[in-house]
């Protein structure tokens, strides 16, 4: 596959501030009152975006009412509308990120920002520099770490509430259920991150990359999504479980939410470090998105 050519486009500096500080985060579950708001704020939100760039005002109030900035976003590309928590309440509660105009049914996840290092300036990357005429709709990220919901957490403590992709209570799982129930044609990339050493025991070659569905039956999707990775940028690319019997996700709170709806596609994109700092090549940014968002049919 030939690489895409390169179009001048620059992630925005302000994504990066949808990540504070992990010391600045007091780390509180969903509230009833967020739940609440959020349901009627996003299906809104997804409804007006197509339509217009100017957020309407009484929305900006239902945000408040749970203690969220609802910001525009100007870039030369596009307008963003953005949902995040004021910067004396950070609580780990998220930061979602909606396209104006012209886009598709896809999303963009990245639930382990902190931990899975790199996965943070690859989904905006992927979410702001998209493919001519595949941008995608929605941009979501956890804005906690997921292992410091509590003194003293370690990953080998049975829960950890900050942990976006298996915890179905928290506010990001919420927002999953409402683009589902708005986007008719949703399709969810979820950004992962995994350290050789747990891994290559015992293979002869090395893990580039597993992709998932979050089943052990993968559909066509992450199939084609496998396929065109292991083709264009690494032979270390794997589909799950027929390739690789690890990172599934099958686990993962979204794959799950998300087999209920019979419209929406889910893929888990578990990537090495090497594979993550390679990404930082605009061209292979460029390629991998290309694939992620190609349509269906192609």
């Amino acid at each position: 596959m030939n690489v895409p050519e390169q179009s001048e486009c620059r992630v925005d500096a302000r994504f990066s501030g949808l990540w504070p500080r992990v010391d600045a985060v007091t780390f509180h579950p969903t509230t009833l009152e967020e739940r609440a708001v959020f349901t009627k704020l996003v299906p809104a939100l997804l409804a007006t975006a197509p339509k217009q760039k100017d957020v309407p005002p009484e929305l900006t109030n239902v945000a408040a009412s749970a203690g969220f900035f609802l910001e525009t976003w100007t870039t030369p590309r596009d307008t963003f509308w953005v949902l995040r928590e004021r910067p004396d309440r950070y609580h780990g509660a998220g930061a979602y990120v909606i396209r104006t105009g012209d886009a598709t049914d896809d999303v963009v996840q990245v639930p382990h920002p902190y931990f899975d290092i790199g996965t943070e300036d690859i989904g905006a990357a992927l979410f702001a520099c998209p493919p001519e005429g595949r941008a995608p709709r929605l941009f979501m990220t956890a804005t906690a770490h997921r292992y410091k919901a509590t003194p003293g957490e370690t990953p080998e403590d049975p829960e950890h509430p900050a942990d976006v992709a298996h915890n179905p209570e928290h506010l990001f799982q919420t927002v999953t259920d409402l683009a589902a129930r708005h986007l008719p044609a949703i399709r969810v990339v979820q950004l992962h991150g995994f350290g050789e050493t747990k891994v290559q025991k015992g293979r002869t070659e090395a893990l580039a990359a597993v992709v998932s569905d979050g089943t052990r039956k993968p559909g066509a999707w992450a199939r084609k999504v496998a396929a065109r990775l292991e083709e264009a940028l690494d032979p270390g690319v794997k589909l799950f479980p027929t390739g690789a019997r690890v990172l599934g996700g099958t686990q993962n709170a979204q794959a799950r939410l998300l087999q209920a709806y019979p419209q929406a596609r889910f893929v888990h994109l578990e990537m090495s470090s090497r594979t993550r700092k390679a990404l930082a090549s605009p061209a292979r940014l460029a390629l991998l998105a290309q694939i992620l968002f190609a349509p269906l049919e192609d």
